[in-house]
């Protein structure tokens, strides 16, 4: 469970910095099962204003290859395994979408189940297939080699692509070069890169939507700031840490003395304690990742 605080921070830094510029969907289900769950998808709306007003440089490219970009986060050395959940997950995704969505043109077209769909409609159909961007602080060679990424010179350094049918890049931070137009993608690598990063964020106008939002998601998270001067954050910042990170050092030792006995339901057990001692809603769900629902329900029907 080391790793989940960077997961939480990594689905929140995306939907803040994209939510003027389309719809983000974090962990989405395709089996019942959380290791094969999607970490975000994105799905983009052109029209929206938002990309004009607001440029995230090499983030904003990749985000624009596709309308519906699926985004995997790995927040240390990127495994083979890795690589083979995340064609995996896709697939589980597209293939019962592709069905409903097939379905749904024929019945819409009048079609029996024998007629074949307009090379217009198949497009169409097709356009809705994500294409998925592993985001890795790191990666070897070795392991690029092996599954045949080629580098992309026109999005730059440090950005792979898989063959064709995959529709699937890759982006090994560490390797992205340093620059104005990389620091939105440099604050989700190492703790050097992204601290470097949020000083070049930090510098921004403060007019900047993007910039003020990713700073309240540094606090959130109490993410790259603490080694920052107290004296750049307000006392209610300060507190606002303080209370966070000894909830979520609490919560990770729960969870790392449960692993054994079964992650969700035990999420659910620590989820009650923290509503007996009135840890406010949002707190629970930002930490825990359930919904209010199902908060309500451990309320309304708690179990030991």
């Amino acid at each position: 469970m080391s790793q989940y605080k960077h997961d939480r921070f990594f689905k929140f830094y995306i939907q803040s910095l994209y939510k003027t510029k389309g719809n983000t969907q974090p962990n989405i289900q395709v089996r019942n099962d959380e290791d094969l769950e999607i970490d975000l998808m994105f799905i983009s709306d052109r029209s929206n204003p938002g990309w004009a007003q607001e440029d995230l440089g090499l983030f904003d490219r990749l985000m624009q290859e596709h309308l519906t970009i699926i985004i995997e986060h790995y927040s240390s050395y990127l495994e083979g395994t890795d690589i083979n959940k995340s064609i995996t997950r896709k697939n589980l995704y597209w293939e019962p979408k592709q069905k409903e969505l097939v379905e749904a043109a024929k019945k819409e077209q009048n079609l029996t189940s024998s007629n074949r769909l307009s090379k217009e409609m198949i497009d169409r159909i097709e356009s809705q297939n994500p294409f998925t961007w592993i985001l890795t602080v790191n990666c070897s060679e070795k392991l690029l080699k092996l599954c045949g990424a080629q580098p992309d010179p026109k999005l730059g350094e440090g950005v792979y692509r898989l063959a064709g049918l995959f529709r699937m890049g890759i982006v090994v931070i560490s390797k992205v070069a340093d620059a104005p137009e990389t620091m939105w993608l440099k604050m989700l690598g190492d703790r050097e890169s992204a601290r470097s990063a949020f000083g070049a964020i930090e510098q921004l106008s403060p007019d900047r939507r993007e910039k003020n939002d990713i700073i309240n998601a540094c606090i959130k998270y109490c993410t790259y700031l603490k080694d920052i001067p107290t004296a750049l954050l307000t006392s209610e910042e300060q507190d606002f840490m303080r209370t966070m990170a000894q909830i979520d050092a609490w919560y990770e030792t729960e969870m790392n003395r449960a692993k054994l006995e079964g992650e969700d339901r035990q999420k659910k057990m620590i989820a009650l304690k923290m509503l007996r001692k009135n840890i406010p809603l949002e707190t629970i769900t930002e930490v825990t990742e359930l919904t209010v629902e199902q908060l309500e329900q451990l309320l309304s029907s708690p179990t030991e």
